[in-house]
């Protein structure tokens, strides 16, 4: 190995690193300290002045002759302006472990941070070794420079590889959850409970077929609906899991990640799973999905012209299908979304002149697969039932009968109205201990405790096939709270009761109650406890 030439391959290596990193970064939300920047144009002008130097070394190494003290004079020199330009780019140095370090405390590691961090601190040792050695001109340099190259670019790829690896702690699924979407049609008692790990209150809680999706501080954990059983789990320790979406089959979910707590600011990272086994399918920097609705073969949104549009879950950029709103109608821009993603089709609502349109359109390829006229125009919008069978299409207008409101249920695979509720403001809520199921093909009652006021923080509902679910808070402590389901079957004057305790955090919070594949999965907002019936 040519004496000296070692650090020449490290430093060189090392600004290239610094280089490419630099601008890797320059999309980052969080912008380098102007005392760095002009560190670093320091730097690179003191740098380029020992480039200089060196080949002006190598020059006076090439005409030396005898006893001529040139060579000697010029290591001098280049030895002096090594120690300058490494005065410089250590303390870069310095900054350069800081923000690797930064860039892990997060939880989610940027490319960017670690190629320029890294590369500063080669930079800055590769100079050092300049400084303590001076390259001999009359050896041969290539092995030196190589073996300095390769030593940078096996520390890159390693630390490269904890970025993509070390963050993430996930186990997937062996095989596939159950496909069935059946949703329970009654339940009679407690079947699982489930806490948190860490004791933390859930953030968010949705079902899928037979899984039931958590989550929880740094990720997500999916249940089975049945059992409570963890079937798989996906997390990245020290950062921040901000929300999820996912397609109605359980095919299709997107996880976000954001700022995690005492962490400096970061464009975050959406992830997205197959949530029947927690499998990644694609992992993209920021939130290039936080418009859309994960759908089984496509990720839904809307243009700014009303076209709908299937996105690629693995390429952001890419549409698998776009479908232009009908000529003479437009969509409500008003409205916070426009469609809904059930079950089997995507349904949107359009207002075309006279006429009130949904349309039911395939989510694999967009393809209309059933249109409803709602008969009349106006302001109009959709929600989608809680079991995702059927959606109902609200409409309001001076032309509407009664209270000028217009309410109909249509089935989500024929778009077929199954009854006309119109008029009533509680077709799909909760009024003296009486309610109506949302898909149940026509009003139906329960007498079910008389709990006040729907929207108060101690009461949930949720209509099911056979029967009400109340849950109502009866007791609460300091750390739990006290809850009992009332299930009672439609037209029965009693039912069922099924009491069990939460973890309670704080005073209020709110009820979600789901139906999921042979089960109703009971979470509260705040609690770390999550309940299934059956």
């Amino acid at each position: 190995m040519g004496k000296g030439w070692l650090g020449p391959g490290i430093a060189l290596a090392g600004v290239g690193a610094a280089g490419w990193g630099y601008f890797l970064r320059r999309p980052l939300p969080v912008e380098l300290p102007v005392l760095i920047n002009l560190g670093l144009v320091l730097a690179l002008g003191l740098l380029a002045w020992l480039v200089i130097d060196v080949v002006r070394l190598a020059r006076v190494t090439a005409r030396a002759e005898g006893d001529d003290l040139g060579p000697a004079e010029a290591r001098v020199t280049v030895r002096v302006r090594a120690v300058a330009v490494a005065f410089v780019a250590v303390p870069l140095a310095v900054h350069g472990v800081v923000r690797v370090r930064q860039t892990f405390a997060g939880g989610l590691p940027e490319q960017g941070e670690i190629l320029f961090g890294t590369g500063l601190v080669a930079a800055a040792a590769g100079l050092v070794l300049i400084a303590g050695v001076v390259p001999d001109f009359a050896a041969k340099p290539f092995a030196g420079i190589g073996a300095g190259l390769a030593a940078v670019a096996a520390v890159l790829a390693a630390v490269s590889f904890a970025g993509a690896t070390l963050p993430v702690e996930a186990v997937t699924a062996v095989g596939s959850a159950r496909t069935e979407t059946a949703v329970a049609a009654s339940v009679s008692r407690l079947a699982w409970r489930w806490r948190v790990p860490d004791g933390t209150p859930a953030g968010q809680v949705a079902v899928a077929g037979g899984t039931a999706l958590v989550r929880i501080g740094d990720g997500v954990v999916a249940l089975d609906s049945r059992t409570g059983r963890e079937r798989w789990h996906y997390r990245r320790p020290a950062a921040r899991a901000t929300g999820f979406e996912v397609a109605p089959d359980g095919s299709v979910m997107v996880l976000t990640f954001g700022q995690a707590m005492g962490a400096e600011k970061t464009r975050g990272r959406t992830v997205v799973l197959d949530a029947r086994t927690g499998e990644v399918r694609a992992e993209h920097a920021g939130q290039p999905f936080a418009d859309t609705d994960p759908a089984s073969h496509a990720l839904i949104g809307v243009s700014r012209d009303g076209t709908m549009i299937g996105r690629d879950p693995a390429d952001p950029a890419r549409h698998v299908w776009e479908r232009p709103v009908r000529k003479g109608c437009h969509v409500d821009r008003r409205l916070a979304k426009p469609y809904a993603v059930l079950r089997d089709v995507v349904a949107v609502v359009s207002d075309c002149g006279e006429e009130t349109v949904v349309t039911g359109l395939d989510p694999a390829d967009g393809a209309e697969l059933w249109r409803h006229e709602g008969g009349g125009s106006g302001s109009a919008e959709i929600t989608p039932s809680s079991d995702l069978s059927a959606v109902r299409l609200r409409m309001s207008g001076p032309e509407m009968d009664g209270a000028g409101v217009k309410d109909v249920l249509l089935d989500q695979r024929t778009g077929k109205a199954i009854n006309d509720v119109t008029g009533s403001e509680t077709a799909l809520g909760y009024e003296g201990g009486h309610a109506r199921p949302y898909a149940g093909g026509g009003a139906r009652t329960a007498s079910t405790p008389d709990q006040g006021d729907p929207s108060d923080w101690r009461t949930g509902w949720l209509p099911l096939k056979d029967s009400m679910l109340v849950a109502e808070v009866t007791a609460t402590g300091t750390t739990s709270m006290r809850v009992t389901a009332h299930v009672v079957p439609w037209g029965a004057a009693s039912g069922t009761d099924i009491p069990f305790d939460m973890d309670l955090e704080g005073r209020e919070g709110r009820f979600t109650l789901l139906p999921a594949a042979g089960a109703v999965v009971v979470a509260f907002s705040p609690s770390a406890t999550i309940v299934g019936l059956t």
